[in-house]
């Protein structure tokens, strides 16, 4: 054999031994192989049963739950139907102003016509406000009277109440109406 053909196979098969090394899954440190373990197996009986024997009781997996539990039920029922303390959804009613290309253009128009929008808001705040506290102070009364209602969510009612008429004070001062 000529001595180039023998030293191109040797350099192939170097190159194959290299390439199985870094090939990618190939583990690149030899690792100990683990200890058997030594165990006494127990000796069994000479007779055998065939069957194995299912154990007397297994716990279930999940514990059982009781669906008549009225807290499940008020659950379901809030999922499927909504929640009769929520308030209804409500659309606005008017479109936002939209800037002007003058009020875009300036950043002082743009601020006055910030200022505008969120007066607006406000005023719209201080007037709902005027419709739902008397409303709500009329609930509060009733809850009352019926007796129905827990104490802690009159005491929430009335938390609610005193906050609204807070904010509409505040707002109210703010853009000059009551």
């Amino acid at each position: 054999m000529k001595r180039s053909t023998l030293v191109a196979a040797t350099l192939l098969l170097a190159m194959l031994g290299v390439a199985g090394l870094l090939w990618p899954g190939h583990p690149t440190e030899v690792v100990a192989a683990p200890k058997p373990v030594d165990r006494t197996v127990p000796t069994m009986p000479q007779m055998a049963p065939l069957v194995a024997v299912a154990p007397q009781s297994m716990p279930p997996a999940l514990p059982v739950i009781d669906q008549s539990a009225s807290a499940i039920l008020s659950l379901t029922a809030a999922r499927e139907h909504g929640d009769e303390r929520a308030p209804p959804l409500a659309r606005q009613a008017q479109e936002q102003e939209a800037p002007s290309a003058s009020e875009l253009a300036s950043p002082e128009q743009y601020q006055r016509y910030t200022e505008r929008q969120q007066a607006k808001l406000y005023r719209a705040y201080v007037q709902a406000a005027n419709k739902l506290l008397p409303q709500l102070d009329a609930d509060i009364v009733r809850a009352r009277a019926e007796g129905i209602i827990s104490a802690e969510q009159i005491a929430q009612a009335e938390e609610k109440r005193r906050r609204i008429a807070q904010m509409q004070t505040e707002l109210g001062a703010k853009v000059g109406v009551q």
